[in-house]
């Protein structure tokens, strides 16, 4: 007998067909579809590692700043002077990230050699991070970006920073010098009191044999007082710029309240017995639940307890300014909110350690103190 269960009539095999270009297309969509998410976050890694950079930087600034600190910034006639020259002003388009968005720990690292590329001076110093230093103090003495060091050392915590630690200072710090008839690698690296070794990575050379007379090769690192050497080697250094007296004198403040000063900038006998210590802002005097307005454009980077300062406001400011309001019975904004000039920010009052209502008022380059009386606009 015939077995029709066996037979597969055609209207069955197109219905089958059909099924099976179905799934077919289904599954090279869900592959396409999964290729696709799966390259984004590579390349968007440059910007994930921008928006951390941003986090590490707002992490370090709320943590150093002090409302009171017992060794004062760097003074001239009575004014703290920030110079900023090192500051914005590194190409960071060249730094490469490595993409370690498929690790379970996801570092920001970044290769010397592509930034040599572009300037041949680049070379990475080690440091002993001294008492007293910050990331911003560092790169001032390098004259290199805070960036390209937290990128470095993978710096995502304060912790990191404490004195004693050894970091690595990428920077273009260091001599030029014209080789002489007859000079050798090894007579250069003694002149400079460098490693042999130093000279020869820095400049790509094959061995110590390499150089010939009138070369100029860059001496990374030298700790020589290069005045006391002939004129064949001058200073690697770049242009000061003028650029940074224009901006500062621009600033306009707003006063965040209107009152007496109570307290000024500078060193004071602190009124809670603490000794004399450096006072890092303004005291203005005010009843409690005054408004509290933001002194400039920004963008909150914290809102909260502090100690010393109670409940203050964090705001930063373009090219790395930050105001800060202390003392405040309530705080009207958070840590995000995009804050105009003048915007109530917050209401005055008592908290943290104080012995009468007042604002305390802060501006600063990063976490170096500056003198608000600098840039207050009369009232």
């Amino acid at each position: 007998m015939y077995d029709f269960k066996r037979y597969s009539f055609p209207e069955e095999r197109k219905k089958n067909s059909f099924i099976y270009g179905f799934f077919s297309l289904l599954f090279i969509l869900v592959i396409v579809i999964f290729t696709l998410i799966a390259d984004k976050p590579q390349n968007n890694n440059k910007k994930i590692v921008s928006s951390n950079l941003s986090s590490v930087e707002n992490k370090l600034i709320i943590d150093g700043i002090k409302m009171e600190d017992e060794t004062p910034p760097a003074e001239t006639e009575g004014e703290v002077i920030f110079d900023d020259n090192f500051d914005d002003d590194i190409d960071l388009s060249n730094t490469v990230v490595v993409d370690t968005s498929k690790s379970k720990k996801k570092e920001k690292n970044y290769t010397i050699e592509e930034l040599k590329k572009k300037d041949k001076r680049w070379h990475h110093t080690k440091y002993q991070i001294q008492k007293n230093d910050n990331i911003w103090k560092i790169a001032q003495k390098f004259d290199t970006n805070y960036k390209l060091i937290l990128l470095a050392n993978n710096i995502d915590n304060p912790d990191i920073l404490k004195p004693g630690k050894i970091i690595i200072v990428p920077n273009r710090k260091g001599v030029f010098h014209r080789v002489k008839k007859g000079q050798s690698l090894m007579a250069i690296a003694c002149l400079y009191k460098v490693p042999l070794h130093n000279i020869i990575i820095n400049n790509s050379l094959k061995n110590s044999n390499c150089v010939f007379h009138g070369q100029t090769i860059f001496i990374p690192d030298t700790r020589v007082n290069v005045s006391s050497i002939k004129e064949d080697t001058y200073i690697a250094k770049k242009e000061k710029s003028k650029e940074n007296n224009q901006i500062k004198s621009n600033i306009s403040l707003l006063w965040p309240v209107n009152g007496k000063i109570t307290s000024s900038f500078g060193t004071r006998r602190n009124p809670l017995g603490k000794g004399r210590q450096f006072h890092c802002g303004l005291d203005i005097s005010c009843d409690v639940d005054t408004p509290v307005r933001a002194a400039m454009d920004g963008t909150v980077i914290y809102s909260g307890w502090k100690d010393g300062y109670g409940n203050v406001v964090v705001i930063k400011h373009n090219k790395g300014y930050i105001s800060v309001y202390g003392h405040n019975s309530n705080n009207l904004v958070k840590e995000g909110d995009s804050v105009q000039k003048g915007q109530v920010i917050a209401k005055s009052g008592m908290t943290g350690s104080v012995t009468g209502a007042h604002v305390h008022f802060e501006f600063r380059k990063y976490i170096t103190p500056l003198n608000p009386l600098r840039y207050l606009k009369e009232k």
